[in-house]
């Protein structure tokens, strides 16, 4: 059985899961199967990684522009 591309974009997620596990049941993975899901969690871990890393940079610019004011004021001040 198959969809259309626009019926499956569509469709839920967790439709999509309980049509995989349906014909799971039924079905031999190749090593493409497991190589896909392994390449999905790397994925997945470098987007987080990614994600953590722009908070990061955010956080050091906001420090560093109050670092910034505070210098102009003591500059001024003195």
């Amino acid at each position: 059985m198959s969809h259309t591309i626009e019926k499956l974009r569509a469709a839920p997620d967790e439709d999509l899961i309980r049509l995989h596990d349906q014909l799971a049941e039924s079905t031999v993975a190749g090593v493409a199967y497991y190589l896909d899901e392994l390449r999905r969690r790397d994925q997945a871990r470098a987007i987080r990684t990614s994600h953590r890393l722009t908070f990061a940079s955010f956080v050091l610019s906001a420090l560093n522009a109050v670092v910034a004011v505070v210098a102009v004021v003591i500059a001024v001040q003195a």
